[in-house]
């Protein structure tokens, strides 16, 4: 072997040896750079499957919740199948909804409803309110009932009229049209009438007419 031969074997040798370590370094990025790669896609996944969840949640909730008020050209505030709830003073729940309610420029508190009904202490002992117009005074606590008024309340009696105030904080309830109702004892009509207390106080004024029922007698029949 020549000088010269052993001096290329010796330089091929020390040209080999920063080619590997050019050759791992490469390596260890590439691996690197990969890692990197597959925690982003992970990431991106975890993203969008949120994202998706997030849009399913929404579309539940928007659809339970009710729609928002709508404005008009006036400048009244329209709401559709509206909902107000609150307690009464002695603590009872009571709720008012209605298929729409249109809320008075000149007077923010006071709203007209279409189709009100009334559920005082919802529930077993709840008594029940419905008519074709109404207007609601937030503030007062006043619901007035108008056009076809129909009562009902826990101890199994029902009242219809054309005018009813309901004075919601006290669980009251008073009218100066003609009533009539009907109930486990019998019927009764009169010119007006106070329901006090969800019903366990009932007053009628007026030309009072009713109809008693005699339970202990075994053919049925009834004393006016």
């Amino acid at each position: 072997m020549s000088a010269d031969s052993g001096t290329a074997q010796q330089e091929s040798k020390l040209s080999w040896e920063p080619r590997r370590r050019m050759t791992l370094d490469a390596a260890r990025k590439r691996s690197a750079n990969i890692k990197r790669l597959r925690l982003s896609f992970l990431l991106l996944a975890a993203v969008i499957v949120a994202v998706v969840l997030l849009y399913i949640v929404l579309n539940i909730l928007r659809q339970d919740a009710p729609p928002p008020p709508l404005a008009d050209a006036s400048g009244e505030v329209r709401m559709i199948n509206p909902r107000f709830s609150g307690r009464d003073n002695a603590g009872r729940p009571y709720v008012v909804i209605a298929d729409t309610a249109t809320r008075r420029i000149d007077e923010p508190e006071t709203t007209d409803m279409v189709n009100p009904r009334l559920d005082t202490a919802p529930g077993a002992d709840s008594s029940q309110v419905t008519a074709r117009r109404g207007v609601y005074q937030a503030g007062l606590k006043i619901l007035n009932l108008y056009d076809h008024v129909v009562l009902t309340t826990p101890n199994g009696y029902e009242y219809q009229t054309e005018h009813a105030r309901f004075f919601i904080g006290i669980d009251s309830i008073e009218g100066d049209e003609p009533v009539s109702g009907t109930g486990p004892m019998g019927s009764v009509r009169a010119d007006g009438y106070e329901i006090i207390n969800g019903g366990e106080k009932v007053t009628f004024s007026g030309n009072v007419v009713t109809h008693i029922e005699n339970r202990n007698d075994e053919v049925g029949d009834s004393n006016d």
